[in-house]
């Protein structure tokens, strides 16, 4: 006869008993040992005397005991099988860590039997692996302390620079402008050479305030908030009414959503592609400018297309990289930093953005806003 639930042999199968692989106990109603296997006395590093006829509470440390205990206390008759997590005294006192599976044992008599399983190379893992884990973390959240401390810095580091850059700048700009109207039109080698520092001061002015309008989306602290896009486009067109003066530019907008964002973001990601827009399209007779939006279950898109200059779709990784440029500055201003912003702005919230093009044909710039933004910095 055996028991199903363990596999064991009642204990008059005893030589099939003996030879099970699992260290075995039998123990009586009252929780005393009667029979343990050759594998259990080698759990223990006991032998059968001093365990046969002890209570099996005493195999176990005195803070582990209340759980089997209980398990045992139960009337024998009818109790189903049960694991419970504790601990035997080993060899020398040394504690392992088992599990325990108790069920009523097959036989005429009330009886236990209990099959142990050391466990204890597996805890001894798993704690190593928690404390590795709180040394990762402690020594990850050490490094982000400092990389924001150095980015901190570097940011200090180029504002103030920026600061110190912007005066002697614009008094370059003024000097040049004083010169060229003491000495009027000058044609020859002056006269380009005189075009060429006026450009050259102008490419770094813009430059810094790129470069400036960069650091500002760094330092931005997001909140968020419901934003209606419709008001913020709004307030870019205005601010690009000067732009668009003398220029035949058709605006078409859609209806745009309200958002879970932060107003700034948006305002600054929105400038940055009108002004892309109105920039390409310079050459154009008629400048169009559409602003549409999508929608999906987890996000809203918003595209800015124009009819441009456009791209090829094989260089489009680069628009979104700093200082990363499709096109001379010969023929368009700019820096390449106002769409590495974007793309940070974005990327903060959880979104992402991207651009879509034909050469001479134009251009469309979107930016995905999540439904339900988290600020990840």
């Amino acid at each position: 006869m055996s028991d199903d639930r363990f596999g064991l042999p009642a204990p008059p199968h005893h030589d099939a008993f003996t030879t099970l692989p699992a260290a075995c106990f039998i123990l009586s109603a009252q929780g005393r040992v009667q029979d343990v296997n050759p594998a259990g006395l080698a759990l223990l590093g006991v032998t059968a005397e001093g365990v046969v006829g002890r209570a099996f509470s005493a195999l176990i440390p005195t803070k582990s005991q209340a759980p089997v205990a209980a398990l045992l206390a139960r009337p024998v008759e009818g109790a189903g099988r049960q694991r419970v997590e504790t601990q035997l005294l080993g060899p020398d006192g040394a504690t392992l860590d088992v599990l325990l599976d108790v069920a009523a044992g097959a036989g005429d008599a009330p009886a236990w039997q209990v099959v142990a399983t050391d466990v204890s190379a597996f805890k001894s893992a798993h704690r190593t692996l928690l404390d590795t884990t709180t040394t990762l973390d402690a020594q990850v959240q050490a490094q982000r302390v400092k990389i924001r401390a150095l980015n901190e810095e570097l940011e200090g580091i180029i504002t103030s620079f920026l600061q110190q850059l912007n005066l002697p700048v614009a008094r370059a700009v003024n000097f040049v402008s004083l010169l060229r109207k003491s000495v009027g039109d000058v044609d020859g080698v002056g006269g380009r050479a005189l075009e060429q520092t006026e450009r050259a001061i102008q490419a770094v002015f813009a430059l810094s305030a790129s470069l400036d309008r960069y650091m500002q989306g760094r330092r931005l602290r997001l909140r968020l908030r419901p934003v209606d896009l419709n008001v913020v486009l709004r307030e870019v067109l205005k601010k690009e009414r000067a732009a668009m003066a003398d220029r035949k530019v058709d605006v078409v907008c859609e209806a745009l959503p309200v958002v879970e964002g932060d107003s700034q973001a948006l305002m600054l990601i929105l400038e940055e592609y009108i002004a892309n827009a109105l920039k390409f399209t310079k050459l154009r007779e008629t400048a169009q400018v559409h602003i549409v939006a999508r929608e999906t279950d987890t996000e809203y898109h918003i595209g800015v297309a124009d009819n441009g200059a456009g791209f090829n779709m094989r260089q489009r990784d680069k628009l979104f990289r700093l200082f990363g440029r499709l096109h001379s500055t010969t023929t368009y201003e700019g820096s390449g930093i106002g769409l590495a912003n974007v793309r940070r702005l974005c990327e903060r919230v959880g979104g992402r953005c991207w651009a879509e093009g034909k050469v001479d044909v134009g251009a469309t710039f979107w930016f995905a806003w999540p439904k339900r933004p988290t600020v990840l910095e």
